[in-house]
């Protein structure tokens, strides 16, 4: 079942939260299945409530009309009303026995069972907390900023052109808009605060916002330098909160804190996005992999003619009879993508094998393992020997790879969530690293190569991207990407340098293989020259211009 980002955040909004979570949920689709299914429980505790105390509600009030209407023919009755003893038996009743039976109904606590099965469930170790919340927040942003979509198509429920028919209100935009601001992205902050005015209705929700609102949009137009609108936003500010001493002492404050330059009159048109770099032009290697997964960098066809498929059959006897399909997607590094290399019986036996062993992925700091927001899915590594599938994809893979698997890492399976990614990064050590002893079997040597399956499809992004390959490889089930991590010299080759992109909607699970150098000389043998300061093709220019020189 898939669950677009935009729904699965609304389901978020929703939920108040008090406990400690101890996992995570915006980083697992598959872990925000369960909490769905737990909602649906609470949901039904909900109705049992209601249903409880409107029985006793429907009660009450049957009786209170009743006990009005004979009060109201006492009262046209008078004195004679009480000659009956009939209407003497019945009052006496209506004040002992009735009004008992009243007061102890109001007293009764109507729907404790169902409210304490409720409060229990939100207090499971396995709900989401408020963390999780700005998790999901910040998957949002994060899509926003790597495809360049706009806040107003997001709030409609529309992402990178697909309508999922749930929209966002003004709260929560700005909800968004803050986490936004928090983080240091003012143009999505701004966008967001717009879209949120936008979306102003009227009554008492509008007077507390609108405030909140102008408050956000301060900060924003001013970390952006669009001072005009700064002062008109403060005017405004000003006009509908006149009595707010902070307001105007803050407004003083920025006027005494504008440098010379600065002119109240000076305007900046704020685009939502910086504009794509121009060729050439230098980037960061964050810019890069978001340039790369919204696919604005990418192979020319010129560059891309020379690349080629085919079948592989000569790593293994048994390929004569049943050869891979590779598809060729860089030659120098190489890195190939292998179709139809994994079976969905495969597939099911990894998913039993995963099942409640999921945690929240870590990347190597300076000391140790930890938490990141570069990295956010989750995790599990198997070793081989749990179950002999894993013993047959290994096999395959070193019939794809031509390496030996025997000092290759256990079996890796992840699962990404809500905008869940892994940003740009290395799959082998650097040397410091190593000698912090923060690998395991260090003694297995390096990362020599990596295969990568994918378990799933993803309906929307999810990509593996390749910044200085300019290669964006999409998610596609039952395939697996191969690429060498070291040059032949066992120095790292940092144009391997790769990342998740961020999931729209889907669900993406792989499997990662990670190949060590030991025992691999003979497999992939080093060349004459250290390949890791100049290619053959270099090399053999290298070679043309000498015999040149030696000619002339």
């Amino acid at each position: 079942m898939m669950f677009p980002v935009l729904s699965v955040l609304l389901l978020l909004f929703y939920q108040v939260i008090y406990s400690v979570s101890g996992a995570e949920f915006f980083s697992s689709i598959h872990e925000m299945t369960k909490v769905f299914g737990y909602e649906q429980k609470m949901l039904l505790h909900m109705q049992k409530f209601l249903s409880d105390n409107q029985g006793k509600l429907d009660f009450l009030k049957a009786r209170l009309r009743e006990f009005e209407n004979e009060r109201n023919e006492a009262r046209e009755w008078g004195p004679a009303y009480f000659e009956s003893p009939i209407n003497k038996y019945l009052l006496n009743k209506r004040l002992t026995v009735d009004w008992q039976r009243v007061e102890n109904l109001i007293a009764a606590s109507t729907g404790e069972k169902p409210l304490t099965r409720l409060r229990k469930f939100r207090h499971r170790e396995t709900m989401p907390d408020k963390k999780e919340l700005e998790g999901a927040i910040d998957g949002l942003l994060r899509l926003q900023y790597v495809y360049r979509l706009k806040a107003k198509e997001m709030a409609s429920g529309i992402l990178d052109g697909v309508d999922y028919g749930t929209q966002l209100n003004a709260e929560h935009c700005v909800d968004i808009a803050r986490l936004a601001l928090r983080d240091q992205h003012p143009r999505l902050a701004h966008s967001w605060l717009m879209e949120a005015n936008d979306r102003l209705a009227g009554g008492e929700r509008k007077e507390a916002l609108k405030p909140q609102i102008l408050v956000l949009l301060v900060q924003a137009k001013k970390e952006l330098e669009d001072f005009r609108g700064l002062n008109d936003t403060y005017q405004e500010l000003i006009r509908i909160q006149p009595a707010s001493e902070e307001h105007a002492k803050n407004y003083e404050t920025y006027i005494d804190s504008l440098d010379e330059k600065a002119l109240l009159n000076e305007s900046k048109p704020i685009l939502e996005h910086a504009p794509i770099p121009e060729e050439g032009e230098p980037v960061d290697e964050f810019q890069a992999y978001s340039l790369t997964c919204s696919g604005h960098w990418r192979l020319t066809p010129k560059e891309q003619r020379h690349l080629r498929c085919g079948y592989v059959t000569e790593t293994h006897p048994f390929l004569w009879i049943a050869p891979l399909k590779a598809e060729e997607l860089f030659q120098d590094p190489l890195l190939v993508l292998y179709h139809d290399v994994i079976y969905q019986s495969e597939i099911d036996v990894i998913r039993k094998l995963t099942e409640n062993r999921l945690k929240r992925a870590t990347v190597t700091g300076h000391n140790e393992s930890v938490v990141s927001n570069v990295r956010t899915s989750q995790f599990t590594f198997i070793p081989v020997s749990a179950h002999k599938v894993l013993s047959t994809i290994d096999q395959r893979v070193a019939d794809m790879t031509n390496l030996n698997m025997k000092y290759a890492e256990d079996h890796q399976f992840a699962n990404y969530g809500i905008g869940g990614h892994y940003g740009q990064h290395m799959d082998w050590f650097y040397q410091t690293t190593i000698d912090a002893g923060l690998i395991s079997s260090p003694e297995m040597g390096n990362r020599i190569a990596t295969v990568l399956f994918y378990l799933s499809d993803v309906s929307q992004g999810g990509g593996t991207a390749f910044p200085q390959l300019r290669t964006l490889l999409k998610p596609k089930k039952y395939a697996a990407a191969f690429w060498h991590n070291l040059h032949a010299s066992g120095v790292g080759d940092v144009r391997t340098q790769h990342g998740a992109c961020p999931i729209i909607a889907g669900s993406k699970w792989v499997q990662n293989r990670w190949i060590r150098e030991v025992d691999q000389s003979d497999r992939r043998p080093c060349e004459l020259w250290d390949d890791s300061l100049a290619s053959y093709a270099q090399i053999l220019e290298l070679h043309k211009q000498n015999e040149a020189e030696a000619a002339s």
